[in-house]
């Protein structure tokens, strides 16, 4: 079996005057007759510079090649400009590539991607993405919400870029009392506080039994989390969203010694990729919440055992745009029980992924 096309389509820009985001569709054909589905979001103003990218520089070394070869297909991408090129925002276009390569290997046998690592997990478990941009009586009562359907674990938003310490203090406040004790609450930062202010954070919300604290400062200040890790008390540091690579998944648990690592299989270049860090993680006794994409996180979530749950954006959460809207698979299916929101292990062979054909036509962007 050998690569004989990627096939690109851009989708997204402003409907009614909103900007939605960026999506590429990446269509990888085989000379079998088999295709793979992959995607990556592009930022505002870097579509047509992925498109180029994915067209030009990566397409040319992953044509003639056997998709079944991940390790292969993607090494080479990494390698395609040299000096180290393969790093930055290649790794997002890689990752549509890699997608499709994984969702023609598990096409091959008829399974989901998830069967492919080994494991059969028939309910995942989830955390809410609550990180709204709301007033902190709206948030508490969009959280209560949440957790009345059946959520025991959520998260919301207190960085710098979005609200003043106070009222991030305010959310954690009235976020904690709406939805009493027995849930769990997490607060992303998003890596904008410095050392001093997570620390002091951290003591100020201590009456408030925070889960975890996401992301306390910038991705490559390794030396900051090992600093804030020492002075949290009772509360997870957690991050990893905005890195890539196992060497700096290797420095977080080593030297940062954080609690839960979060690698987005998009970000780093791609389920191959992803799987790397897994294993490093796993031998390190390091469990793994990845970040976003939970079309692609669900079957890491099925099919491997260090997987603690997967981050569930719901259809009310606007953070994902264009994704909610063009995509209508895989099938996302919950299950409420009395320990959580759960969702069902994907069924559909390959990624699942499905598109729909009106908003394809919609937010179609000719290039």
């Amino acid at each position: 079996m050998k690569i004989i096309g990627i096939d690109v389509a851009r989708y997204g820009g402003d409907i009614e005057g909103t900007y939605i985001g960026e999506i590429l569709v990446l269509t990888v054909s085989t000379d079998e007759g088999l295709t793979g589905i992959g995607f990556t979001s592009a930022p505002k103003g870097m579509g047509e510079i992925f498109l180029n990218l994915v067209r030009n520089i990566l397409a040319p070394v992953v044509i003639g090649e056997d998709p079944r070869r991940h390790l292969v297909i993607w090494e080479k991408m990494f390698r395609a400009i040299p000096r180290r090129g393969g790093e930055g925002f290649v790794r997002l276009c890689m990752s549509g590539i890699d997608f499709a390569v994984w969702d023609i290997k598990a096409k091959l046998v008829n399974a989901p991607v998830s069967a492919l690592f080994g494991g059969d997990r028939k309910l995942i478990p989830t955390y809410a993405n609550c990180a709204h941009h709301l007033s902190p009586d709206d948030l508490a009562k969009r959280a209560s919400e949440y957790v009345a359907s059946g959520h025991k674990a959520l998260k919301i938003r207190g960085s710098l870029s979005h609200v003043s310490l106070a009222e991030a203090t305010a959310r954690v406040q009235a976020v904690r009392e709406a939805i009493g004790s027995d849930v769990k609450l997490m607060v992303d930062v998003n890596g904008t506080w410095d050392v001093d202010t997570a620390i002091q954070q951290l003591k100020a919300w201590e009456p408030y039994d925070v889960y975890w604290l996401e992301e306390p400062v910038a991705p490559e200040d390794f030396s900051g989390y090992r600093r804030v890790k020492a002075n949290a008390g009772n509360t997870y540091i957690v991050g990893g969203e905005q890195n890539t690579g196992l060497p700096e998944f290797r420095t977080l648990i080593d030297e940062a010694s954080i609690d839960m690592i979060q690698p987005n299989a998009a970000l780093t270049g791609g389920i191959t990729d992803w799987l790397l860090i897994h294993g490093y993680a796993t031998a390190k006794g390091v469990p793994i919440s990845p970040w976003n994409l939970q079309m692609v996180h669900l079957h890491m979530a099925a099919g491997l055992p260090n997987v603690k749950w997967v981050e569930y954006f719901m259809p009310d959460n606007e953070l994902l745009g264009i994704q909610t809207r063009l995509f209508t698979g895989p099938s996302i299916q919950e299950v409420a029980t009395e320990e959580g929101m759960f969702l069902k292990a994907p069924e559909a062979p390959g990624l699942g992924l499905e598109l729909d054909p009106e908003m394809q036509e919609m937010t179609r962007i000719v290039s």
